[in-house]
């Protein structure tokens, strides 16, 4: 019986730990995000850098609703 009121302390422990990073990430996203101006340049560029100089994995990877989302706007390359 001493073993198992051991196990269940431990259990609580690791519970309130994790309650407690539960906590830190909700106001991590509660804080107000720095707003930053970037061209449509600088994401061409640093999408080249990212995928490697193929042209059609930038167009696809600038204009995909991941970065839709990131920048707020819809970027749709004719060509």
């Amino acid at each position: 019986m001493a073993k198992a009121q051991r196990r269940d302390q431990v259990i609580q422990r690791k519970t309130r730990q994790t309650k407690a990073k539960v906590a830190r990430v909700a106001a991590n996203v509660a804080r107000p995000v720095r707003r930053v101006q970037v061209t449509l340049g600088d994401l061409i560029a640093a999408a080249f850098d990212t995928v490697g100089g193929e042209v059609k994995k930038v167009a696809k990877v600038v204009s995909s609703p991941n970065m839709t989302l990131a920048t707020g706007k819809n970027i749709v390359f004719v060509g």
